[in-house]
């Protein structure tokens, strides 16, 4: 066989396999934020290495969950930059598979305010990990991300407490906002990783799957309805800040419990919660670990629950994770609180 056609053959060989696997990108060329790879749907992602942490080593210096490793806060090595808007809501997860068993993967979830790298709050910090030769059973070693069923926001260095483990809780995304994640290889330079992102909400480049019309059956005609009952309108302003209403919620009693705790990073957020235009917990401190109340909710079909910021703690706005539960089921809301206005929540007693 002609040399010049069996290579030809070997790099088509090449470029379908990698075509077939997902999108291949070199990490060593996205190791600064500001070259951040900018990504616009959530397919499978290869970064085919990591070596190095790019012309800018100072941007990710004082990270709190990395405080106690041997770097002293820097979250930066042999890093990889992703970038991504978000252009519907809902839930975001993602899977890091490392190319080397026993490799150390870490990671940061930036919201950025503007998309740019100089504006961004941390809502995600994970810096567990154990030594390379643990890999056959370590919790905090192989695939690490965020995925379903896991309640915490940050893991620090080490893996020494008994929950530790490689996973933290999926974000709740709003559409509109900007994202910026990093993902360092704390143990060796070189080998890159496999990226997989999930949850509902969409990237620039996804569509809404279509949703199947029923043309319904014919019914016989339906008694006239009994008059609705006048909605109670929600308190405009509480301290001085509007009152938004976002998502809305029934329940079955009047008799609820509710339990409180910061969604993102525990940062020394304190809030109250009002009920209408009554203040029914006063100055709770927000920590990752729930705290329950019980409310009773009185007379009336439809109440307002809201989140009140008294202490933005180190950074704005306060970011609140309330799960309602009626005694049969548990409804959980995620609530912003800032210094113009305060996210509620319409409650209908059924």
């Amino acid at each position: 066989m002609n040399p010049s056609i069996s290579f030809m053959a070997r790099c088509c060989g090449l470029f379908f396999i990698l075509l077939c696997f997902g999108t291949v990108a070199s990490g060593q060329s996205n190791a600064d934020c500001i070259s951040a790879l900018d990504i616009c749907e959530k397919k499978k992602l290869s970064i085919s290495s990591a070596g190095g942490e790019g012309s800018n080593r100072t941007e990710a210096d004082f990270i709190a969950c990395f405080m106690s490793s041997e770097n002293k806060g820097q979250a930066e090595e042999n890093s990889t930059w992703i970038k991504f808007d978000i252009a519907e809501s809902g839930t975001l997860s993602f899977t890091i598979t490392p190319h080397k068993e026993g490799d150390d993967l870490d990671f940061v979830v930036y919201r950025s305010i503007d998309g740019s790298c100089k504006n961004m709050k941390i809502v995600r910090c994970n810096a567990a990990g154990d030594p390379s030769d643990w890999a056959s059973h370590s919790k905090c070693l192989g695939k690490t991300g965020l995925r379903n069923g896991e309640s915490d926001s940050s893991e620090d260095a080490g893996c020494n407490d008994s929950d530790d483990n490689a996973w933290l809780a999926p974000l709740n995304v709003l559409k509109g906002e900007k994202y910026i994640l990093l993902v360092s290889n704390v143990t060796t330079r070189g080998p890159g990783f496999d990226i997989e992102f999930g949850g509902t909400a969409l990237l620039p480049c996804e569509k809404k799957k279509p949703v199947a019309t029923v043309t319904p059956k014919p019914t016989k005609p339906k008694p006239k309805p009994t008059p609705a009952i006048v909605s109670k309108p929600a308190p405009e302003q509480i301290g001085g800040r509007k009152v938004e209403v976002g998502e809305e919620i029934k329940v079955k009693n009047r008799k609820i419990k509710i339990r409180l705790w910061d969604s993102q990073v525990q940062d020394g957020d304190i809030i109250s919660i009002y009920l209408d235009d009554r203040k029914v917990i006063d100055r709770i401190y927000l920590t990752l670990k729930p705290q329950e109340f019980d409310i009773e909710l009185p007379a009336g079909k439809e109440h307002y629950l809201t989140v009140y910021a008294d202490d933005f703690g180190k950074a704005e706005p306060n970011t609140a994770m309330v799960l309602i539960f009626d005694g049969i089921k548990e409804q959980t809301i995620d609530l912003v609180a800032g210094r113009s206005k305060q996210e509620s929540v319409k409650i209908i007693a059924e």
